[in-house]
Protein backbone atom coordinates (compact mmCIF):
# COMPACT_ATOMS: atom_id res chain seq x y z
CA UNK A 1 0.00 0.00 0.00
CA UNK A 2 1.06 3.31 -0.58
CA UNK A 3 0.39 6.55 1.35
CA UNK A 4 -1.38 9.37 -0.28
CA UNK A 5 -0.06 12.56 1.38
CA UNK A 6 -3.25 14.50 2.07
CA UNK A 7 -4.79 11.24 3.54
CA UNK A 8 -2.11 11.02 5.62
CA UNK A 9 -1.64 14.64 7.01
CA UNK A 10 -5.56 14.19 7.35
CA UNK A 11 -5.32 10.96 9.28
CA UNK A 12 -2.20 12.89 11.15
CA UNK A 13 -4.76 15.56 12.38
CA UNK A 14 -7.35 13.36 13.08
CA UNK A 15 -4.91 11.67 15.81
CA UNK A 16 -4.45 15.44 17.08
CA UNK A 17 -7.75 16.14 17.04
CA UNK A 18 -8.89 12.90 18.62
CA UNK A 19 -6.46 13.74 21.80
CA UNK A 20 -7.97 17.14 22.23
CA UNK A 21 -11.62 15.82 22.21
CA UNK A 22 -10.58 13.14 24.74
CA UNK A 23 -11.38 10.24 21.34
CA UNK A 24 -9.87 7.03 21.80
CA UNK A 25 -7.34 5.79 19.18
CA UNK A 26 -7.37 2.31 18.68
CA UNK A 27 -4.11 0.24 17.97
CA UNK A 28 -4.24 -3.46 17.34
CA UNK A 29 -1.47 -5.73 16.79
CA UNK A 30 -1.66 -9.80 16.61
CA UNK A 31 -0.68 -12.10 19.57
CA UNK A 32 2.09 -14.60 18.93
CA UNK A 33 -0.99 -17.07 18.29
CA UNK A 34 -2.44 -14.43 15.64
CA UNK A 35 -4.80 -13.39 18.03
CA UNK A 36 -5.55 -9.54 17.91
CA UNK A 37 -4.46 -7.49 20.64
CA UNK A 38 -6.31 -4.40 21.35
CA UNK A 39 -4.67 -0.97 23.21
CA UNK A 40 -6.26 2.14 23.67
CA UNK A 41 -3.05 4.73 24.50
CA UNK A 42 -4.54 7.21 26.44
CA UNK A 43 -3.80 10.94 26.19
CA UNK A 44 0.14 11.69 26.04
CA UNK A 45 0.98 8.00 25.25
CA UNK A 46 0.43 8.86 21.34
CA UNK A 47 2.09 11.53 19.96
CA UNK A 48 2.72 13.06 16.57
CA UNK A 49 6.37 13.37 15.57
CA UNK A 50 6.48 14.36 11.89
CA UNK A 51 5.22 13.30 9.02
CA UNK A 52 5.09 9.71 8.85
CA UNK A 53 5.91 8.82 12.68
CA UNK A 54 4.40 8.66 16.35
CA UNK A 55 5.45 8.05 19.60
CA UNK A 56 3.79 5.66 21.77
CA UNK A 57 4.63 4.40 25.38
CA UNK A 58 3.57 1.23 26.91
CA UNK A 59 3.94 -0.43 30.21
CA UNK A 60 6.74 -2.68 29.83
CA UNK A 61 4.88 -5.93 31.05
CA UNK A 62 2.08 -5.19 28.65
CA UNK A 63 1.22 -8.01 26.52
CA UNK A 64 1.46 -5.52 24.01
CA UNK A 65 5.37 -4.68 24.67
CA UNK A 66 6.31 -7.36 24.03
CA UNK A 67 4.24 -8.01 20.71
CA UNK A 68 6.00 -5.33 19.69
CA UNK A 69 9.23 -6.14 20.48
CA UNK A 70 8.96 -9.00 18.30
CA UNK A 71 8.33 -7.05 15.16
CA UNK A 72 3.96 -7.52 14.95
CA UNK A 73 2.90 -4.96 12.75
CA UNK A 74 0.28 -1.75 13.92
CA UNK A 75 -2.74 -0.90 12.79
CA UNK A 76 -4.45 2.18 14.65
CA UNK A 77 -7.94 3.17 13.81
CA UNK A 78 -8.74 6.66 14.33
CA UNK A 79 -12.52 8.27 14.17
CA UNK A 80 -12.75 11.41 13.28
CA UNK A 81 -16.29 11.92 11.81
CA UNK A 82 -17.55 11.52 8.96
CA UNK A 83 -14.29 9.42 8.46
CA UNK A 84 -12.70 6.35 9.96
CA UNK A 85 -9.04 6.23 8.99
CA UNK A 86 -6.51 3.49 9.11
CA UNK A 87 -3.00 3.66 10.14
CA UNK A 88 -0.10 0.88 9.65
CA UNK A 89 2.84 1.15 11.06
CA UNK A 90 6.23 -0.55 12.29
CA UNK A 91 7.40 -0.69 15.79
CA UNK A 92 10.91 0.19 16.69
CA UNK A 93 12.03 0.43 20.31
CA UNK A 94 13.54 3.30 21.55
CA UNK A 95 16.96 2.46 24.04
CA UNK A 96 16.89 4.12 27.39
CA UNK A 97 13.65 5.81 27.76
CA UNK A 98 13.32 7.85 30.28
CA UNK A 99 10.75 7.41 33.05
CA UNK A 100 9.57 3.72 33.48
CA UNK A 101 7.67 3.30 30.30
CA UNK A 102 8.69 1.46 27.13
CA UNK A 103 8.98 3.35 24.28
CA UNK A 104 8.29 2.60 20.74
CA UNK A 105 8.47 4.57 17.38
CA UNK A 106 5.87 3.91 14.75
CA UNK A 107 6.68 4.32 10.93
CA UNK A 108 3.64 5.05 9.33
CA UNK A 109 3.56 2.59 6.28
CA UNK A 110 0.43 3.09 4.80
CA UNK A 111 -2.56 5.20 5.11
CA UNK A 112 -6.45 4.79 3.92
CA UNK A 113 -9.64 5.79 5.17
CA UNK A 114 -11.66 2.75 5.32
CA UNK A 115 -14.88 2.14 3.56
CA UNK A 116 -18.06 1.87 4.59
CA UNK A 117 -20.92 -0.38 5.10
CA UNK A 118 -21.09 -3.80 4.97
CA UNK A 119 -21.25 -4.49 1.63
CA UNK A 120 -18.69 -4.79 -1.53
CA UNK A 121 -17.13 -1.24 -2.10
CA UNK A 122 -17.38 -0.04 -5.43
CA UNK A 123 -16.74 -3.39 -6.96
CA UNK A 124 -17.37 -3.26 -11.08
CA UNK A 125 -19.93 -5.03 -12.17
CA UNK A 126 -17.77 -7.90 -14.46
CA UNK A 127 -15.74 -9.13 -11.27
CA UNK A 128 -19.40 -10.09 -9.90
CA UNK A 129 -19.33 -13.98 -9.30
CA UNK A 130 -21.39 -15.50 -11.65
CA UNK A 131 -23.93 -17.68 -9.34
CA UNK A 132 -25.29 -14.09 -7.85
CA UNK A 133 -28.89 -13.24 -8.96
CA UNK A 134 -30.61 -9.68 -8.68
CA UNK A 135 -34.22 -10.32 -6.39
CA UNK A 136 -36.46 -7.47 -6.51
CA UNK A 137 -38.80 -7.35 -4.34
CA UNK A 138 -41.93 -5.86 -6.07
CA UNK A 139 -45.21 -6.60 -3.49
CA UNK A 140 -44.44 -6.77 0.08
CA UNK A 141 -47.57 -8.68 0.12
CA UNK A 142 -46.02 -11.35 -0.96
CA UNK A 143 -43.02 -11.50 1.00
CA UNK A 144 -43.46 -13.10 4.84
CA UNK A 145 -41.81 -11.36 8.11
CA UNK A 146 -40.56 -13.32 10.53
CA UNK A 147 -42.17 -13.35 13.51
CA UNK A 148 -39.84 -11.29 15.42
CA UNK A 149 -40.17 -8.87 12.81
CA UNK A 150 -43.40 -8.33 11.29
CA UNK A 151 -44.44 -4.46 10.93
CA UNK A 152 -48.20 -4.11 12.83
CA UNK A 153 -51.34 -4.97 10.79
CA UNK A 154 -52.84 -1.68 9.21
CA UNK A 155 -56.21 -1.09 10.43
CA UNK A 156 -58.42 0.79 8.46
CA UNK A 157 -61.40 3.07 10.76
CA UNK A 158 -64.58 3.03 9.44
CA UNK A 159 -66.68 5.98 9.71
Amino acid sequence: MTVAPDVLSTSLNAIKSSQARRRPTIMIINAEDGTPRISVPDCGELRVLDDRHLRVAIWPDDPVATDLDRGAPVLLIVADSPDVHLLHAEAHRLDNAAMVWTHYDLTITSSEIAGRGTGPQNQPADTAPADVHEEVLTDTRAFRWPRAYRPPRRTTQHT
